[in-house]
């Protein structure tokens, strides 16, 4: 699976904090995930030090 990041995302993750590997392993490797059936996408979510990513 190849992720390519907007310039967006990384905006707002410079913001909040948030390192992209961080990121990229949560999207890769989190067992939680769940499908919001509104926007019909897939979400994964994870820790990214004391904070909860949703992604």
């Amino acid at each position: 699976m190849r992720i390519t990041w907007t310039d967006y995302l990384r905006y707002k993750a410079s913001l909040r904090g948030f390192d992209l590997p961080t990121i990229e392993n949560i999207v890769r490797y989190s067992s939680e995930r769940y499908f919001d059936a509104v926007t019909g996408r897939r979400i994964a979510i994870g820790r990214c030090n004391s904070k909860l990513i949703f992604c």
